[in-house]
């Protein structure tokens, strides 16, 4: 089979911005530093990953959710992660130790059949897992029926995607227009994972991550927003006066950050 030619859904400066391990690494700390849950662990316990797991990550970054499966699966479980970004994957096995649990694997998730036919050692999952990430990709629905196709009997199926209301888009879009396909990403669980996952599976069920940001620096707020997708350098001067405003009134910088998480069981 051919390789499918490198793709996403950015091109040039933004899409380094999206595949970037750095803004990654920058985005993952400061909601570690200001958020009021914590995502991670949030999603652990949903996820519910036990001894002996063969988990499929799939746009794994720097490995925020891979590190921790590792954490879980025991002596015989494996991970076998994807990424496009060739830094993020080599972050994420220096992080790991290069623990022979882990197979990382640096290509696009458009050519996630292949990877699994020929480069995966693992070929069959009990949990085909993506954060953050299924969205990013031109041939979604592709990628995430071959993660169906992946699992083991019983297995699950589980994407997690930003949702409605995201304050940090609320605060960028008074100062420039936001991408449509930030919006779409917003809209993405909803209008397109619930709809597929219930043609896939026999059982769904759905989680609303809800958190609120509460940014108390100045430079922390505008490092954050330089991170994202929807960054405009021409607005960045009155972002940053009204988040100087807020700090000064306020103290910090207050908006909600929530997502949305669905798992399908028993497929069809």
């Amino acid at each position: 089979m051919n390789r499918p030619t490198l793709s996403h859904i950015y091109e040039g400066e933004v899409r380094d911005r999206a595949t970037s391990s750095e803004n990654l690494s920058t985005r993952l700390e400061l909601n570690r530093r200001y958020q009021s849950a914590d995502f991670h662990s949030w999603l652990q316990r949903r996820l519910n990953v036990s001894r002996g797991e063969h988990i499929l990550d799939v746009g794994c970054g720097t490995g925020a959710q891979s590190l921790r499966f590792l954490d879980s699966i025991g002596s015989h479980g494996s991970i076998s992660a994807l990424d496009i970004s060739s830094s993020s994957i080599e972050e994420l096995s220096r992080s790991a130790n290069f623990d022979h649990r882990l197979q990382a694997i640096a290509a696009d998730m458009a050519a996630l059949d292949d990877v699994i036919n020929s480069r995966f050692k693992q070929k069959l999952y009990t949990l085909a897992h993506s954060s953050y990430a299924l969205y990013y990709s031109p041939t979604r629905l592709n990628v995430l029926q071959r993660m169906a196709e992946s699992l083991l009997s019983h297995g699950r199926l589980a994407v997690f995607t930003p949702t409605t209301p995201h304050g940090m888009v609320e605060i960028a879009s008074r100062f420039s227009a936001i991408p449509e396909p930030v919006i779409e990403s917003l809209e993405f669980g909803h209008s397109v994972l619930e709809p597929r996952f219930r043609s896939l599976f026999w059982e769904v069920e759905i989680h609303f991550f809800q958190s609120e940001m509460r940014v108390t620096s100045l430079d922390d707020f505008m490092g954050f927003y330089q991170a994202t997708t929807y960054f405009q350098a021409d607005a960045a001067p009155e972002i940053r006066k009204y988040a100087d405003s807020e700090i000064g009134a306020k103290g910090s910088v207050n908006y909600s950050k929530n997502g949305y998480l669905i798992i399908g069981r028993d497929r069809k």
